[in-house]
């Protein structure tokens, strides 16, 4: 709750209430953190997207209850659509990512990076390892990295640094 607040405050202080959002939430706790973001974001009269993986049974822990509790209409990530100048908030996969992005993901990856869309990543960039900033398969470049506690390897080695974008603790 207090890291969804935190992201929602950052957004809130850098973009128009005008910004149409999409959010992209993993089963995990990043996940978790991006719905409690949409949440915050539709109180607070964004135009917010969301979007999650087909199967709801991936999702354990903060990120199911932070789904059982958002009361807002979600959509399957395979039926992603990038709007033209919309803030994409990277909500997927955080510092427990050990595995390679499969060929669905990296395709999102792909158009999204190719776009001149904003995008702040949660944590760290999806597709980055937290421990040496490599990319596992592909990954997202943010334009923003909101993290919490401390910076992680990952942000400063490797392509790491350079798909964080801006780092904000």
């Amino acid at each position: 709750e207090r890291a969804g607040f935190e992201v929602f405050k950052f957004i809130k202080d850098n973009f128009s209430d005008k910004q149409s959002i999409i959010v992209l939430c993993g089963p995990g706790n990043n996940g978790g953190d991006g719905l409690v973001i949409a949440r915050h974001l539709m109180n607070g009269g964004y135009k917010t997207k969301v979007y999650t993986f087909a199967n709801k049974n991936n999702y354990t822990g903060d990120a199911l209850r932070a789904l059982k509790n958002f009361k807002g209409a979600t959509k399957e990530m395979s039926f992603f659509k990038l709007r033209k100048g919309a803030l994409v908030v990277d909500a997927l996969f955080g510092i427990g990512l050990k595995r390679k992005i499969n060929r669905k993901l990296k395709k999102i990856f792909n158009q999204i990076n190719k776009s001149e869309n904003p995008v702040i990543s949660i944590d760290i960039p999806s597709g980055i390892s937290s421990n040496n900033g490599q990319i596992l398969g592909s990954a997202i470049k943010a334009n923003s990295t909101v993290t919490f506690h401390r910076k992680k390897l990952g942000h400063v080695l490797g392509e790491g640094k350079k798909f964080s974008g801006k780092l904000k603790v």
